[in-house]
């Protein structure tokens, strides 16, 4: 049974990767050096620091050129590329006719046909563009498009550029990647850079990049510092950063929920370690993700009564053959796959897929080492005054809240993390309690502070010490906080106080900055509420509702503004006062808003597949009805 499973996993992660890919057509450049137009007239008086950015790991658009130098295309005449995974689908199609002989071939015969070759080939021709050689260089000729300018530009050269403006690359797109725009509406989009990389490239070649940039935004700017804001897989292009430069140009660094050691979730993925229990994965699994897209788990228990026409060894080739073809060609000999891989399981996954590769394991070696001096470099650049501060999630399960489908890894219930990174990485230390535990009744924090001696660095719920991060003073934790930060705009306000330096540490403004906080969804308030009440002609309408309308977006402006999470129902109130004030008004798109309920025949329908499937992991555990039955039968005749 555990064989089984630990196979079954690698086809639904790959498919959960596909349906992440979000394609666009642009321009894929190299940032120029010698670009020293001024687009601010401070001249690096004004007090505020320029910001850059180094984004996530779905924020860097990068497209695949041929041997001339052109842009590639598929068949379709679209360019071949993305800001995650680029899908080789003219590959994936040429495949198809073996996928479906192979299929019904095992299906026919009730054993695996070749199906273990032709999922390796599928998961091969999915990914092949991002493929990297055994020296941790990538095959095809993929370029990451960049920006020597600051975000007050994007608009103008959107404009004036067809090809960026058809890949949606304006200023819309960058408040949609990052959404920083309190910070900016101070500091000014001419001070606000943003930093991209290529995913499957060095972090430590990353940051020389980088570190090119960070001159470059220096001589347009006229300052002689930078802040940084790392986000996410941003904070290992910021290890390799301070490794090999050092931290003279920097001002000061806020790290949001930032990848600073690894997410056992990418170590689990390579070491194929999972969560093996035939309930969650035959009955929960699956009904989770689509609650999470639909609210409602009903496909995803018909999904599981179907699965089980497929016979165990059939499902063991099947996916065994898929996650060897995703790890071989997508993350295998890729270093910045490997500079996720946390630093205290680095050293045996190196031992058992590096050792014959000596010129990639240089170079994820030496993103280990800078991974390993960060404390020393961080707090070398604290001492010379470098103002740095974590924010970051905490108290969900690996694969939580969102991303549900790498619930799947053994590790999901073993670490804290914001439902993607692990606490201990993204807070450089702190220590969290598992899955639904506390800390311990009577727990002490472990390294009490000597200047506050009476302040606790213990959550309020027992989950959280962060007495024991390198940076207790300057660590913010938001409890029960999912990795997309940008959803709550009390994160976004934080790092806003913190860049601006209107704070300095937890002690600075307790009652409006505390060290812990908590998650709240106030994104569709700023995002979509308040933009469209932003734009109503208010030319014929009523005093009444003039009076209604501003009510609500005095309202919402106090949502999403608040340093101190209001309650969610709360939000969901001012969200609806809005929508009906826009009603009212009779703005595009708010014609109906009246809420939409599951019919009770579409409930009853949920809950019978649900019982269903529940009851078939009981009877068959983890088999397939056709092994379940010949197991019955051999059993049977073996009593005759």
């Amino acid at each position: 049974m555990k064989k089984t499973l630990r196979r079954v996993i690698s086809l639904v992660l790959c498919a959960a990767m596909l349906v992440s890919v979000v394609a666009f057509s642009g321009t894929a450049t190299e940032p120029d050096a010698s670009n020293t137009k001024v687009y601010t007239t401070c001249n690096g008086e004004c007090g505020n620091c320029p910001v850059i950015v180094l984004p996530g790991i779905n924020h860097s658009p990068t497209y695949l050129y041929d041997d001339e130098g052109n842009r590639a295309v598929d068949s379709n005449g679209a360019d071949i590329g993305g800001t995650l995974l680029i899908l080789n689908l003219d590959g994936v199609l040429k495949q198809l006719p073996k996928v479906i002989l192979s299929l019904f071939a095992t299906l026919g015969l009730q054993r695996n046909v070749m199906l273990d070759k032709v999922a390796y080939d599928v998961a091969h021709a999915a990914f092949a563009y991002q493929q990297c050689d055994d020296k941790g260089v990538c095959d095809d000729n993929l370029s990451t498009l960049t920006w020597d300018y600051p975000i007050s530009e994007f608009n103008k050269k959107a404009e004036a550029d067809d090809e960026m403006h058809r890949g949606g690359f304006d200023l819309d797109w960058v408040y949609r990647m990052v959404p920083m725009k309190p910070l900016v509406d101070v500091i000014g989009e001419d001070h606000t850079y943003f930093f991209t990389f290529n995913l499957v490239g060095n972090p430590m070649e990353s940051a020389a990049k980088l570190d090119e940039y960070i001159q470059l935004v220096k001589a347009q700017t006229g300052h002689d510092k930078v802040n940084l804001l790392p986000v996410s897989l941003g904070g290992t292009i910021l290890t390799a950063y301070l490794e090999q430069f050092g931290h003279e140009d920097v001002n000061a660094i806020v790290n949001a929920v930032a990848c600073l050691d690894g997410t056992d979730l990418l170590a689990d993925f390579m070491e194929r370690k999972w969560n093996l229990s035939p309930e969650f994965f035959y009955h929960e699994f699956l009904a989770n993700i689509f609650v999470e897209s639909n609210d409602a788990g009903t496909i995803g228990y018909l999904i599981n009564l179907l699965l089980r026409i497929i016979p165990e060894s059939g499902i063991n080739a099947l996916l065994s053959g898929a996650m060897s073809g995703i790890l071989d060609t997508m993350m295998l000999n890729c270093p910045q796959f490997w500079a996720m891989v946390p630093a205290d399981r680095y050293d045996a996954l190196a031992e058992r897929y590096l050792k014959d590769k000596p010129e990639l394991k240089e170079k994820t070696d030496a993103f280990q080492q800078a991974r390993l001096n960060l404390k020393d470099n961080i707090l070398a650049a604290v001492e010379d005054g470098v103002r740095v501060n974590s924010i970051s999630g905490s108290n969900l399960n690996l694969g939580e809240e969102m991303y549900t489908y790498f619930g799947i890894v053994a590790s999901s219930k073993k670490v804290n993390s914001d439902g993607i990174i692990n606490l201990e990485s993204t807070t450089m230390g702190a220590t969290g309690a598992a899955g639904d535990a506390t800390l311990g009744e009577g727990y002490v924090q472990k390294n009490p502070s000597e200047e506050y001696p009476e302040y606790s660095y213990v959550s309020p719920d027992n989950m959280v010490d962060v007495s024991t991060a390198v940076l207790p003073d300057n660590t913010w934790i938001f409890l029960d906080q999912y990795h997309e930060v940008g959803d709550n705009d009390v994160v976004l306000n934080l790092a806003k106080a913190l860049l601006l330096e209107e704070i300095d540490d937890v002690h600075s403004d307790p009652e409006n900055y505390p060290q812990f906080n908590y998650k709240v969804t106030t994104k569709y308030v700023r995002r979509w509420r308040l933009a469209d009440a932003y734009e109503v002609d208010r030319t014929n309408l009523s005093a009444d509702q003039i009076a209604k309308l501003d009510k609500a977006i005095a309202d919402g402006e106090a949502i999403i503004s608040a340093t101190v999470a209001p309650k969610q129902e709360d939000v969901e109130a001012v969200d609806r006062a809005l929508m009906e004030a826009l009603h009212e008004v009779g703005y595009p798109g708010y014609e109906n808003i009246e809420e939409e309920e599951a019919s009770k025949a579409d409930a009853i329908f949920e809950t019978v597949l649900g019982t269903v499937s529940k009851t078939f992991v009981d009877i068959f555990g983890s088999k397939s009805y056709i092994d379940f039955f010949l197991d019955l039968i051999v059993g049977a005749l073996a009593k005759i």
